[in-house]
């Protein structure tokens, strides 16, 4: 039952993903408009910072879009258990769907509540501060839609 949920959440994200990108007319992450499909056995993280040359801190999977441009991108997002980036911003909206873990999204310096799990989802306006942790004893996974690009701004270098 547990591997049916997954399997139907997992389902959900990728039709949204696919439903962003036909409506957007965006190609999908290899630049092509033909059907593209990755078995999740096949689905390659990278680490979303170059000197992780070991692959210990978050990852991503570009789903479509490109990470050096300010334009839509969605993108598979796994950070390991108990990661929390410390309070930030990002310039561009996004919206977040639960694939695997538990995640909590709260302002930052706020109290971070109930953690959502696979199938739930949150909305995150640009340039609010706050955090996020995985409170899985397991990485968590997570598909990522921005408008706008992605970027990291710590909180202490808005200062």
């Amino acid at each position: 039952m547990k591997r049916q949920i997954r399997w139907i959440c997992f389902a959900s994200v990728l039709n949204v993903a696919l439903c962003i990108a036909v409506a957007g007319g965006r190609a999908n992450a290899n630049g092509s408009k033909e059907i593209s499909l990755t078995p999740a056995a096949d689905v390659k993280y990278v680490p979303l910072d170059p000197k992780d040359t070991e692959g210990r801190g978050p990852q991503i999977s570009v789903v479509f879009g490109d990470m050096k441009k300010k334009a839509p991108l969605g993108f598979l997002f796994k950070v390991p258990p108990g990661f929390r980036p410390g309070p930030h911003t990002h310039t561009s909206d996004y919206h977040g769907i639960v694939l695997e873990g538990a995640v909590h999204d709260f302002a930052a310096g706020g109290v971070e509540g109930n953690p959502i799990g696979p199938g739930g989802h949150w909305f995150q306006p640009g340039n609010l501060p706050h955090d996020n942790h995985c409170a899985s004893t397991t990485p968590c996974v997570m598909f990522i839609y921005t408008p706008r690009g992605f970027d990291f701004i710590r909180l202490k270098d808005h200062i």
